[in-house]
């Protein structure tokens, strides 16, 4: 018999645990004298589809959309979405990170 498989809409991360993370992240920063950082939502490969593992982009920032991306620095942290993730990222993304949309004008 064949058992089906389901898409997993789980939470990697409720965001109580993003500012703890982003300050580990920042501080190796410092350690290894580097100015920022990217978190993309793709994994190794670039990919669409994102295994649970790979969702380093929620573990860090609670943004659970399929598109996004984080770029934080010694000292400020924003995740871009497009319009399609507006209202879900300003519900998600807490400080210290900022919501920033990105749209084909910019």
């Amino acid at each position: 018999m064949k058992t089906a498989l389901f898409q997993s809409f789980e939470v990697s991360s409720d965001g109580e645990e993003t500012p703890y993370r982003l300050s580990i992240a920042q501080a190796e920063l410092n350690k290894n004298k580097l100015s920022g950082y990217i978190v993309p939502r793709s994994d190794v490969h670039q990919g669409e589809y994102v295994a649970a593992c790979d969702e380093r982009l929620s573990w860090l920032t609670g943004f659970t959309g399929s598109a996004g991306i984080c770029l934080f620095g010694k000292d400020k942290a924003g995740v871009f979405v497009d319009g399609r993730y507006s209202i879900q990222a300003k519900t998600q993304i807490k400080p210290p990170f900022e919501v920033i949309q990105w749209n084909n004008k910019n």
